[in-house]
């Protein structure tokens, strides 16, 4: 047989952008020819009229959607799925079927492919089913990007981690630096949990979930950046000279950390509950500190919720020329003697495996070293609250 790739030879024309590539495996010719003509103006076609051909296309194109007729002489459309899959775990499939193949079709999805279209085909419902799998793919393909830069962020964060830790008898730092990496990481694996069961859904159509994709897409993207940001600050030994210090809208501050924990709590099926009805405005801090800080306040208060009804909730006050953020959960509380210790650097109500002891030393630390303080409030069983005072500088008009 002769491989067909008329697209392939001609090339896009220089001053047209299209909108991703498509590759047509069928056998016969008007199929074929229907689709080049339709689709020439708006994606870059290449054909081919057998599967061994389309496979070859299909290495060396890297196509966003495969359109693969399912009956044809030699090799078949079910088979020239499964070798496709082993070769692109990830491009769309569209399995052109005629009347009577409907079964074969069903078939080819628990194999593999993403939809598939009878024969004769409608124009309009077919120019659809294409945009939405190339936008699929494209979705798919950021995401496994994405996790193979998370998987290589690790393995070298896992190497450091190595490193300080043999180094924590040099000082207290290395031992925060430790602790400091766990929660950007925590955020990290749980925002690839949610986009993995995410796009998990998409193998039959985008629908309007590509949105939220990508803003989890987003969140993996600053959290990385923190860690970043959390190595360098320790290379500096951690020191806060001011030097960092900008005017911060708070409240977006603690949005932001509450995206940061939802995860957590998604994954114990607790509630996370916000109340900035009073606006406390700007407040001259170090974001980064500020916001591990906080991120270590409502880590800790879900890793304490009960299994069922879990919730915390997270509140914004004015007192005087200060913020008070309290943060409330309704977990299993502390005794009065967990209390008295519970900001002594290594001490720690967790596993060993579960936490250093450092959380709240260092969050007392943060907010003390921005002129202001840190109480906690709580009954065994019963839950507990912190609540932090910030000094504000401007008044909320």
């Amino acid at each position: 047989m002769e491989q067909v790739s008329t697209e392939l030879k001609k090339g896009p024309k220089p001053e047209t952008v299209k909108e991703g590539k498509v590759l047509v495996i069928d056998d016969e010719i008007g199929p074929r020819e229907s689709l080049r003509i339709l689709l020439k103006n708006t994606y870059e076609v290449f054909l081919a009229d057998h599967v061994d051909a389309g496979l070859e296309l299909l290495k060396e194109c890297k196509p966003d959607i495969v359109i693969l007729d399912i009956r044809m002489p030699g090799k078949s459309g079910i088979e020239g799925l499964q070798e496709l899959r082993a070769i692109d775990p990830v491009v769309s499939v569209v399995m052109l079927t005629g009347f009577g193949a409907l079964d074969t079709a069903r078939q080819a999805i628990q194999l593999g492919a993403n939809d598939y279209l009878k024969k004769p085909f409608d124009t309009k419902e077919i120019m659809k089913v294409i945009q939405d799998n190339i936008d699929a793919t494209h979705l798919a393909r950021k995401q496994a990007h994405v996790t193979e830069d998370l998987r290589n962020l690790n393995t070298e964060l896992v190497s450091e981690l190595t490193v300080k830790e043999h180094m924590a008898c040099l000082g207290h730092a290395s031992a925060e630096f430790v602790h400091d990496l766990r929660n950007p990481l925590t955020v990290v694996n749980g925002y690839v949990e949610l986009l993995e069961e995410q796009l998990g859904g998409l193998k039959a159509k985008l629908g309007d979930e590509s949105d939220e994709a990508f803003s989890y897409l987003n969140v993996i993207a600053r959290n990385i950046q923190r860690c970043y940001e959390i190595t360098d600050m320790w290379r500096n030994l951690g020191r806060d000279d001011g030097s960092n210090r900008q005017d911060v809208a708070l409240v977006e501050l603690l949005r932001d950390v509450v995206r940061g924990v939802e995860p957590l709590a998604i994954s114990t099926r607790a509630e996370i509950i916000t109340d900035f009805t009073t606006d406390p405005g700007e407040v001259r801090i170090d974001s980064l500190q500020v916001f591990r800080a906080l991120q270590n306040l409502m880590t800790n208060a879900v890793q304490a919720l009960p299994e069922i009804g879990g919730r915390v909730r997270v509140v914004t006050s004015l007192e005087g020329s200060a913020v008070i953020i309290r943060i409330e959960d309704n977990g299993c509380g502390m005794t009065s003697d967990q209390l008295g210790k519970i900001f002594e650097p290594y001490y720690t109500t967790k596993e060993l495996d579960k936490g250093t002891g450092l959380g709240l030393a260092i969050t007392k630390k943060v907010i003390e070293l921005h002129g202001g303080s840190i109480g906690v409030e709580s009954t065994e069983g019963e839950g507990a609250a912190f609540s932090v005072r910030i000094p504000r500088i401007h008044d909320v008009a």
